[in-house]
């Protein structure tokens, strides 16, 4: 193998893969990146693989001898992140054992990994449709905030796509809350949804790295590959550009999460996020563990307060536009700020039925138009 290429293809080219790389490994060979370099096609292709998540990246590159080689992942890493400047190009070539790396004054050698150790790459699904970049990036991290951690609850850990005619929805819960984001999709002509929406359940730290990570000024192609026609097992594929990546899905049930959301809300306020936001975090200073903060709604505002007679107390009160019954929810202040967090609207809209009954928060860009598009709902706490 030997090739040319620009330092910038090539540092990109290798952060991306990286990202599959794992954090330990006991096969030398998954610590590894594949560089594949294609004469005809003119490209170096860069991956890395750890049986749960696959990343690729295609560059173009000057090939004068095409071939394929593993080298030490984390090390090319380092390497490509610190090669000088100044307009100089990379030249990348097998010598014996070897990959000789030279940018400039600078050359480096590496050891080479016996490729036959390296597992087979998954390939990359037929998408089912495209979703605008930046929106996708913003919806998973919407969700995923409230994914759980429990390994042995796996569903906990996922966000589970709904693939409809012309929506994408993403669902995710940790017991506590549940959040649901609804986005734009344009599916392929050859696989229109079905009545009932195609269902992937994908691990969530996962799809946030890669959500986070792709070309936010493109299109991803999403594309979903389920076993046995569900999302219980199988492979979803992402691509934007010049990226690639997969990860497996999670064999596991998904929640029966609508019949969570109330039918009908006895209230509701609508208050200025970003001084509730500042609020909460504020008051929340004064909180024991466990202890929850209060949300008091009366005509006209809200009061934020925490603490007891026994202890450090706050107080705040916000204006706020409040519509039937006054009422105290007391709520865990790491869920408001999340949730709060989250919503990206000047305004948020707070309902709820009773004190002990899920609430769910919603945004306002104007204080009279709605926007269902990203739910957040929590179940509030007993009063201490």
């Amino acid at each position: 193998m030997k090739l040319r290429l620009t330092r910038e293809t090539l540092a990109e080219a290798v952060a991306w893969a990286a990202h599959a790389l794992p954090a330990r490994s006991t096969a030398p060979a998954l610590s590894g990146l594949l560089l594949t370099a294609d004469q005809d096609g003119g490209t170096l292709t860069v991956s890395g693989f750890d049986y749960e998540v696959s990343a690729r990246f295609q560059a173009g590159a000057e090939v004068l001898e095409p071939g394929s080689v593993l080298v030490p992942g984390r090390l090319l890493a380092d390497l490509a992140r610190a090669l000088p400047g100044g307009g100089h190009h990379v030249e990348l070539s097998t010598m014996g054992s070897d990959v000789a790396l030279v940018c400039g004054p600078v050359q480096f050698e590496l050891p080479v990994i016996p490729l036959e150790d390296y597992p087979r790459l998954p390939a990359l699904p037929a998408p089912r449709g495209t979703v605008d970049g930046a929106l996708f990036a913003e919806a998973v991290a919407q969700v995923a905030v409230v994914a759980g951690r429990d390994e042995a609850l796996p569903f906990l850990t996922g966000i589970r796509l709904e693939f409809h005619a012309e929506t994408l929805r993403l669902v995710a819960t940790d017991r506590y809350r549940l959040a649901v984001r609804e986005l734009p999709w344009a599916p392929t002509t050859a696989s229109v949804p079905a009545e009932e929406p195609v269902v992937a359940l994908v691990p969530a730290r996962s799809l946030h790295e890669i959500a986070r990570s792709l070309t936010k000024g493109e299109r991803i192609a999403i594309a979903p590959a389920l076993e046995e026609g569900n999302g219980n097992g199988g492979l979803i594929g992402f691509a934007a550009g010049s990226r690639e990546a997969t990860t497996r899905l999670l064999g596991a049930d998904f929640i029966r999460y609508q019949a969570i959301f109330p039918n009908a809300y006895t209230g509701s306020a609508v208050i200025e996020r970003g001084p509730l936001l500042e609020a909460v975090k504020r008051i929340a200073l004064v909180t024991e563990r466990h202890q929850p903060l209060r949300l008091s709604f009366s005509t006209g505002q809200v009061v934020v307060d925490a603490g007891g007679s026994s202890e450090a107390r706050g107080r705040q009160a916000l204006d706020a536009r409040f519509d039937v019954e006054p009422i105290v929810l007391a709520a865990n202040a790491g869920y408001l700020v999340d949730g709060l967090t989250a919503i990206r609207s000047r305004y948020v809209e707070l309902s709820y039925t009773t004190p002990t009954k899920p609430a769910v928060l919603t945004g306002r860009e104007d204080v009279e138009l709605p926007d269902s598009s990203y739910r957040y709902l929590f179940m509030p706490l007993r009063a201490g």
